[in-house]
């Protein structure tokens, strides 16, 4: 995993003007492309951005999309769905500190347990993502408290 203070240039994306982002994670998907969930912290407003990167395994980058916000006090979740012309579909959680898993069902029954990722600076709030195949959907995610009871998705 790269350091928590890798940091990318600062430049413009889906939101507006990003600042300097931190690498928090990265991976590889089943078909070899590879992805970072970048952060950063607006300085004027405190609204933290989540974007993940993607690289498809022919070297060629795509959106894999992201905006800002965290989870807001009334609830335990917030997501994102989103995709390039082409690639993969990426899903961001952003969940409230005392979730403790994230299990995402595909459309081909796929389960995925999702790494809950801490933010430099921001500790009420957890990020997992996940960048699967654009031939399947999401069906369904649970989210876990630490007692390992369902967290209703409905504040």
């Amino acid at each position: 995993m790269p350091s928590m203070s890798a940091a990318c240039e600062v430049g413009s994306g889906p939101c507006g003007t990003l600042w300097s982002m931190s690498v928090v994670a990265c991976g590889r998907t089943v078909d070899a492309d590879s992805w970072q969930l970048r952060v950063s912290t607006d300085p004027e407003t405190g609204v933290v951005y989540t974007v993940v990167d993607v690289q498809l395994a022919d070297g060629t980058s795509v959106w894999g999309g992201g905006c800002g916000g965290t989870v807001p006090p009334t609830e335990r979740v917030n997501t994102y769905w989103g995709a390039a012309e082409a690639g993969p579909r990426a899903l961001i959680a952003r969940v409230a500190a005392d979730v403790r898993a994230v299990v995402v069902t595909l459309s081909d029954g796929t389960r995925e347990d999702l790494v809950l990722h801490r933010l430099p600076g921001h500790e009420g709030v957890r990020v997992a993502v996940l960048v699967y195949p654009r031939r399947l959907d999401v069906q369904r995610i649970d989210v876990v408290d630490a007692s390992g009871e369902p967290v209703p998705l409905d504040p």
